[in-house]
């Protein structure tokens, strides 16, 4: 590919001397690989060929025009480039104001120039050819002037230039009566470069340590390649991306000896997390859309003889849609893994091995002590045998009944299985009763035995449809909506009891003196405790008592107050405690003044002090200690 491209430079680049004077542009779009072809492509390829022919190699020297804003700038990224050592060392000093003749030439330059600088860094100078990158992301006011200096190093200088840029991008920068006189003046040849996917894909495998993973990858290169290309996605930065997160999760994989038995289930996912992650990248994909790629076909089945099959689809429907349909040979509403590691690898670059790879198991039967769970086997009863879905339905039926699942996802995918499975005729997962009733009596028998998951569960959206990348088919229906939300109701009323709790806990540090413990109610790291209003359950008094102890307890107690409070107003779900907050200081104020003299006075002030601090530019009804207050 782009063999074009290769026949311009080389014409370009083997010729002594030009008859006339001129740069090479290589064009192409933002991520087409532009430089990439010339870094890790064209310039290896030239060095090889010309060495097997014996003759001298010019270097290219890159240097990136992104930012710059005067020709002097460009001179100094060059030298940087060209000369780190000197550089790093400090004797740039000087060498903006010498101006490109001088430290081009060395017989030009003057003896305090050449000590500055040093003789051997600027007869370096002369040993590369220039590739100026990014010309698209000059400073509009300083792209004439750069233009100038270009024009010298070849003209005046006889230097050799390509210059680098997404033409579109260039164009609308600058206007176009001024790029096409410099490009008549300056460009006398140009290519464009197209997307080279099988490249990327090549060289990320080539860059990879040897090991298991780049086995796998290397014989899997051309079933990515088809991936790649059947994305659409022309970006090369997102295919590099894609590689690098593939080679992720595989190493993952295939350092686990039970998953690594199962190559084809390691080949799916490098496959999955490929293409999830080039459209996500792309921005084709949403996290509101990957919520919908389990159980996809199911969802679009009931949806084409539903009453709302002439409606148009929902966005993140649509995508989902869109990117099954893209990549049609790929389990996308079946996937081998779970499509929120790769979003979360995606975000933060973080892989937890072992979570990974114990989800794996655990969904997909892989080791001795796993079993593939039974409603994995029954969703997926399309593809198994008569015998196999007996003996889920069978398993199912006997986990519901000795209350198996404790946590959300478990409990409303079974749910979803039960309602399909009634469906089709089968009461039977439930012993023939009404369906809502059975899990609102399995969802307080669980409570009842405090094995019901210990997270609110309105801090995820309750419209997502999957878990463990399995749908919840009967989502929409009414016996479902009615199971959540009782779901919903026990799950906050837990929550709230366990954090309620925890914040008696907390307390209790305190008072057996551990002072720091209060910062738990302060820092941003516990999402509940720095938005839900959990002392406001607390007596007043029993703040009180533990401030009035001592000053130690008492400068703790109120840098909590002043912390807390310090940008909550009437919106912030943390409101509801000020007045809590108030009682507390005016009764920490009488107990302060039983102290001793002059230990009294001296705490009030300090205590007014930190909070007037905190209280400034705050609405009167927003503050601790209402203005009235601070004045005594």
């Amino acid at each position: 590919m782009n063999e074009h491209a290769t026949r311009v430079l080389d014409a370009y680049l083997d010729v002594d001397k030009l008859a006339v004077p001129h740069a090479v542009l290589i064009e192409g779009s933002w991520g087409s690989g532009k430089t990439f072809f010339l870094q890790k492509i064209y310039e290896p390829d030239r060095i090889r060929r010309i060495q097997a022919e014996e003759r001298n190699h010019v270097p290219f020297l890159f240097v990136s025009l992104f930012g710059v804003s005067s020709a002097s700038e460009v001179e100094m990224r060059i030298y940087k480039t060209a000369c780190p050592a000197e550089a790093v060392a400090g004797t740039i000093a000087g060498t903006i104001a010498l101006g490109i003749g001088e430290f081009l030439r060395v017989k030009d330059a003057t003896k305090s120039a050449v000590e500055k600088i040093g003789k051997k860094a600027i007869k370096r100078l002369n040993d590369f050819v220039f590739v100026f990158d990014d010309l698209e992301r000059v400073e509009k006011e300083a792209f004439g002037e750069v233009m100038g200096l270009v024009n010298s190093l070849i003209a005046e200088h006889g230097r050799k230039v390509i210059l680098v840029t997404d033409e579109t991008k260039l164009t609308k920068l600058i206007d176009t009566g001024i790029w096409k006189d410099q490009n008549e003046k300056i460009v006398g040849r140009r290519a464009t470069i197209e997307a080279d996917l099988a490249s990327v894909i090549e060289n990320s495998i080539k860059g990879q340590p040897g090991g298991a993973a780049k086995l796998l990858i290397g014989e899997h290169r051309d079933a990515l390649l088809e991936i790649a290309q059947a994305s659409k996605v022309k970006n090369l930065r997102n295919l590099s991306w894609a590689m690098h997160n593939a080679f992720a999760f595989a190493d993952c994989l295939l350092a686990d000896g039970d998953i690594s038995k199962h190559h084809d289930h390691v080949a799916k996912t490098v496959d999955i997390v490929v293409a999830t992650t080039l459209w996500m990248r792309a921005g084709l994909l949403s996290s509101e859309a990957l919520g919908r790629l389990p159980g996809l076909s199911m969802t679009l089945a009931a949806r084409s003889i539903g009453r709302n099959k002439e409606e148009p689809m929902a966005p993140q429907l649509q995508q989902a849609k869109d990117f099954s349909d893209t990549f049609a040979s790929l389990p996308i509403d079946a996937p081998p893994i779970d499509y929120a590691f790769i979003q979360g690898f995606e975000q933060s670059g973080v892989l937890d091995r072992e979570e990974l790879n114990a989800w794996i198991k655990s969904q997909f039967g892989f080791g001795k002590e796993y079993k593939e769970p039974s409603w994995r086997r029954l969703w997926q009863s399309h593809e198994r045998s008569i015998a196999e879905t007996e003996q889920a339905i069978e398993d199912l039926k006997e986990e519901l009944a000795r209350r198996a699942y404790a946590r959300y996802g478990e409990i409303l995918q079974a749910a979803g299985l039960v309602i399909r499975q009634a469906d089709a005729g089968d009461h039977s997962l439930v012993g023939n009763v009404d369906i809502v009733e059975f899990f609102q009596g399995y969802i307080d028998d669980v409570v009842g035995e405090d094995r019901l998951e210990q997270r609110q569960l309105d801090r995820f959206s309750t419209n997502f449809d999957s878990f463990g990348s399995l749908g919840f088919y009967s989502r929409e229906t009414d016996e479902f909506q009615r199971i959540l939300k009782y779901l919903v109701s026990k799950s906050q009323a837990a929550a709230d009891e366990n954090l309620q709790s925890r914040t008696e806990d907390i307390l209790a540090r305190a008072e057996a003196g551990d002072h720091d413990a209060l910062f738990a109610f302060i820092r941003q790291d516990d999402y509940e405790f720095s938005t839900k209003p959990v002392l406001a359950k607390i007596p007043p008094e029993r703040l009180v008592a533990f401030m009035a102890k001592d000053v130690p307890e008492l400068n703790a107690g109120i840098k909590l107050l002043a912390y807390r409070y310090h940008y909550v107003g009437r919106n912030s779900p943390l409101f509801p405690e000020i007045e809590w907050a108030r009682n507390v200081c005016t009764a920490v104020f009488a107990e302060i003044e039983k102290w001793p003299d002059p230990h009294n006075a001296m705490a009030i002030k300090s205590i007014q002090e930190l909070i007037r601090h905190y209280d400034q530019d705050k609405e009167p009804e927003d503050m601790l200690l209402p203005p009235e207050e601070m004045k005594t």
